[in-house]
């Protein structure tokens, strides 16, 4: 019962954050709702379970970015995902929320993204699989490439784990596709 309660007040910051970076503006030209997509991936083999994951995805550029040379621009981002991960014959939600920077070309078609985010899944036990609790935390690099103005291709290694707050940590380590379109 306490592990849903804390559950529910995860979800309900996560949709008051999507609510208040909806409604801010800022300066910056590059601010905003950047891209959205979907996400699909597989495990490394290491874990008890062969496990999958399919997820949304958000992207919102915060108005801190920087000039580099050449034309190439660093940009701090917020990034939102929801999805499921799946194996043994369960499924539980993940959602996370959380802080990173994406490395631009010149044209803005290539782009290196990493980062770490809080994050939540409703069952830590997925088959045999024990991942210790329902907070977790996520770190991330990928790389996207825009196939024409608007919609783009990418890969994405990620390592969840709980960081050894819980008694059990085998993490999961995933490798996703995604297709985003671009505003």
């Amino acid at each position: 019962m306490r592990r849903n309660m804390i559950f529910r007040k995860i979800v309900l910051a996560t949709v008051f954050c999507i609510v208040i970076f909806s409604v801010t503006t800022a300066s910056a030209e590059d601010t905003g709702w950047n891209a959205l997509g979907l996400r699909a991936g597989i495990d490394d083999g290491r874990n008890d379970e062969d496990l999958t994951q399919f997820e949304a995805f958000a992207l919102y550029y915060l108005p801190w970015n920087w000039k580099l040379g050449s034309d190439w621009q660093l940009a701090s981002v917020v990034e939102m995902n929801a999805g499921a991960l799946h194996g043994g014959g369960d499924t539980a939600f993940v959602g996370s929320v959380g802080p990173g920077l994406t490395l631009l070309s010149p044209a803005k078609t290539l782009s290196l993204l990493a980062g770490i985010n809080p994050t939540v899944i409703s069952e830590d036990a997925i088959g045999d699989e024990d991942l210790g609790g329902p907070l977790q935390f996520t770190s991330h690099i990928g790389l996207s490439y825009t196939v024409q103005q608007r919609f783009s291709i990418g890969y994405r290694f990620q390592h969840m784990s709980n960081a050894g707050i819980y008694s059990s940590n085998p993490g999961v380590n995933m490798h996703m596709l995604e297709i985003g379109y671009h505003f």
